[in-house]
């Protein structure tokens, strides 16, 4: 475990394990590396195991600036340069599945294959409106506590969750303060070129040459995706699974674990 200088920032990086294969885990929103801990156990008895912090988030530094999607993704990129990484099997949630997205679109140089849970892109462009509305004035003096409860967005546009893991991502927005958890959200899908909102989505699918496997919780954007791969003739899988919530490799770590593992399989050199 140790902090890599790229960018103007202090990266919090961890590894485990070793094999011939390596792994990318890629956090979402208001989260950190802690959210793979039933990933990390499974995967790393053979493959090196890679997560990291987002910027601003766990243990990362926080930064004045550098938070939309795009400055993200270029985090990562330098972080897999500076490991040496190449031929990765990158493995995104939510925001994550954003950025995994984009670094194979970018760089297809690192990737072996991407694997996005619940991916947080795809959103038509109506919602920029309602993420303007959620944030508000990111100064105003009830900030850090919208900013916790803006973190439950999920529960809303996604499945319910569990008390407990809604009392988590309370405490972990908390923490990460308005000054992290708005630039970020806001990232995603406000602006001409939000890389969130559909249009620019289906752009950068249209860019993406590496093997992907999209696993949806959420049906609306679910049915987007497969509609446009199979038009498009892409080499990319997609899946919805019911009775899961945005955290489905939480909810059922067992069953994507052995789906991951026979990706990866798929996807060796």
């Amino acid at each position: 475990m140790s902090w890599v200088r790229v960018r103007g920032f202090d990266c919090f990086v961890a590894e485990f394990g070793s094999g011939d294969r390596t792994i990318v885990l890629i956090h979402g929103w208001c989260s950190d590396s802690t959210d793979w801990v039933d990933q990390i156990s499974a995967f790393a008895g053979d493959a090196r195991v890679v997560t990291l912090d987002l910027r601003g988030h766990g243990h990362s530094e926080r930064t004045a600036s550098g938070y939309g999607s795009v400055e993200l993704a270029e985090d990562v990129i330098a972080v897999l340069d500076h490991l040496g990484l190449s031929d990765s099997h990158l493995v995104g949630h939510s925001l994550g599945g954003i950025i995994a997205h984009l670094v194979a679109v970018r760089r297809p140089d690192l990737v072996r294959s991407v694997l996005l849970i619940d991916p947080a892109y795809g959103q038509p462009e109506e919602w920029e409106g309602q993420v303007r509305a959620i944030i508000g004035d990111p100064a105003s003096a009830d900030s850090a506590e919208r900013a916790a409860v803006a973190a439950d967005l999920e529960p809303e546009v996604h499945n319910s969750v569990t008390a407990a893991r809604r009392i988590r991502r309370r405490l972990q927005a908390l923490a990460l303060g308005p000054e992290v958890v708005w630039p970020t959200f806001a990232g995603m899908w406000c602006g001409e070129d939000a890389p969130g909102l559909r249009p620019q989505t289906e752009r950068a699918i249209r860019e993406r040459r590496r093997p992907t496997l999209c696993i949806y919780a959420y049906e609306p954007t679910y049915i987007w995706e497969s509609h446009l791969v199979d038009e498009l003739g892409l080499d990319t899988r997609v899946e919805l699974w019911t009775g899961v919530t945005h955290f489905l490799h939480q909810d059922d770590p067992e069953r994507f674990n052995k789906v991951a593992s026979a990706w990866f399989d798929a996807n060796r050199l």
